[in-house]
């Protein structure tokens, strides 16, 4: 049976049949929370993707690497931070480690890529188009500027939210996910908002979602409307740096109108000046340590 069959095939039940055992994975990445993972329950899935290995990952179940070989760029034996020359990674590249496709070719467990190789003994290919006939129902519909609604574009921009949308049309009923932070700032602004909608879906479905507490998923540091902003300190920094700027365009003006005698008066403002430019880096440091604050919660 293929796997659009089996998502859209539903076996006869009576009320004697006994229930069919919950189906339960897991989605590791590589973020600090990937070791909160319960590896020695047997009943749960271990879905790796891409190098994830290289941390450790006591076993997997499955294993994706979407990504096209012919893009890949290879690291030199010794992995990140080696003392050996590191590769130029050209725009649009993946970087992986020396080795990552007999690692792939060699795994006794299920590896999906874009499209299986029969050099690939467990290869299979990821069965995208079966996934966007599934998901077309949750695409929001869109209305043009001439009135007419009608289907709108999928959307999925990281490997996580393709291994969620797999789960999903799989009909497991409880996915957890560790080590899939999304807290970069491409990260936040390109793929975190997709991985969440997708489990906004997965929460709509009945499916039970299990995250680790340190992840910025679905969370945040606090209630709109009902608790103060979380960038108040981020806002107070702005606020601040322009003060100093304006002060600091004051002072540049009083300094262009002086007479060409006026020495004393001359250094005495462009002293001003200096301090105004250390005050305007302490500030812009301590807006910089407020917006990561923001990031990492």
């Amino acid at each position: 049976m293929t796997m659009s069959e089996t998502m859209t095939a539903t076996p006869p039940t009576t009320t004697l049949d006994p229930a069919p055992p919950l189906k339960r994975c897991a989605i590791i990445g590589t973020a600090e929370s990937w070791n909160q993972c319960p590896w020695g329950d047997a009943t749960l899935e271990v879905w790796g993707l891409n190098d994830a290995y290289l941390i450790g990952v006591p076993r997997a179940d499955r294993w994706y690497d979407l990504h096209p070989f012919h893009q890949m760029v290879f690291r030199p034996p010794g992995g990140r931070g080696s003392s050996g020359p590191q590769p130029t990674v050209p725009a649009g590249a993946y970087l992986r480690p020396a080795g990552h496709l007999e690692w792939l070719k060699t795994r006794p467990m299920p590896v999906f890529l874009a499209e299986g190789r029969p050099d690939y003994p467990s290869s299979q290919t990821f069965p995208k188009d079966a996934l966007l006939d599934w998901f077309q129902r949750y695409w929001p519909l869109r209305r043009s500027r001439r009135g007419t609604i009608g289907p709108g574009p999928d959307y999925e921009v990281s490997t996580p939210a393709w291994m969620l949308m797999h789960a999903l049309a799989e009909g497991y009923g409880e996915i957890h996910v560790y080590g899939i932070h999304l807290a970069t700032d491409w990260e936040r602004q390109a793929q975190r908002h997709n991985f969440e909608f997708l489990l906004g879906i997965a929460s709509g479905r009945g499916v039970k979602l299990v995250l680790p507490e340190a992840t910025p998923i679905c969370r945040s540091s606090y209630r709109y409307a009902f608790e103060p902003k979380a960038d108040i300190p981020v806002q107070m920094a702005q606020a601040e740096m322009l003060a100093i700027k304006t002060r600091g365009a004051a002072l540049h003006q009083q300094i262009a109108a002086l007479p060409w005698y006026a020495h004393q008066r001359r250094a005495a403002l462009t002293m001003q000046l200096r301090t105004l430019d250390v005050e305007l880096a302490d500030t812009r440091q301590i807006a910089q340590r407020a917006s990561l604050a923001l990031e990492t919660v």
